[in-house]
């Protein structure tokens, strides 16, 4: 009696783990996938808080260096606009990694067009502050 006993608890183990193995492979699968997703987004936003900061600190660095100075002096116009505006540029680009230069052209595909619109953004925030 015990030995039929065991050989139908061997068949339901043997019928049973392959499927709990399945489900426990799928489980672990998607467990992975949502790490590699959180860890993807964790970069993405990690990158764009690179490039915000980057343009913040840059147009901030060209009003307080470049532009107070001339609005100041009262000599300032159209051709210094374009000045400042390189300048920033010129920073930023300097200033963010590669990777989030690649982020800017795998999301945007243009990274002049992106910052020249970031930046012009960024003005106007220290501009018009309300």
């Amino acid at each position: 009696k015990m030995d039929i006993l065991r050989e139908i608890m061997i068949a339901v183990l043997i019928a049973v783990i392959p499927i709990c193995a399945g489900f426990l492979c799928d489980a672990i699968h998607k467990l992975a996938v949502k790490a590699s997703v959180s860890a993807e987004n964790e970069r993405k936003k990690y990158l764009i808080q690179e490039i915000d900061n980057a343009v913040r600190t840059a147009v901030m660095y060209v009003n307080q260096t470049f532009v107070e100075a001339l609005k100041e002096a009262k000599t300032w116009n159209s051709d210094d606009g374009e000045k400042a505006f390189n300048i920033a540029f010129k920073t930023v680009i300097e200033t963010i990694s590669d990777d989030a230069k690649d982020f800017i052209i795998e999301t945007c595909g243009n990274i002049d067009k992106y910052l020249e619109a970031k930046i012009e953004e960024e003005v106007k925030i220290h501009k018009y502050p309300f």
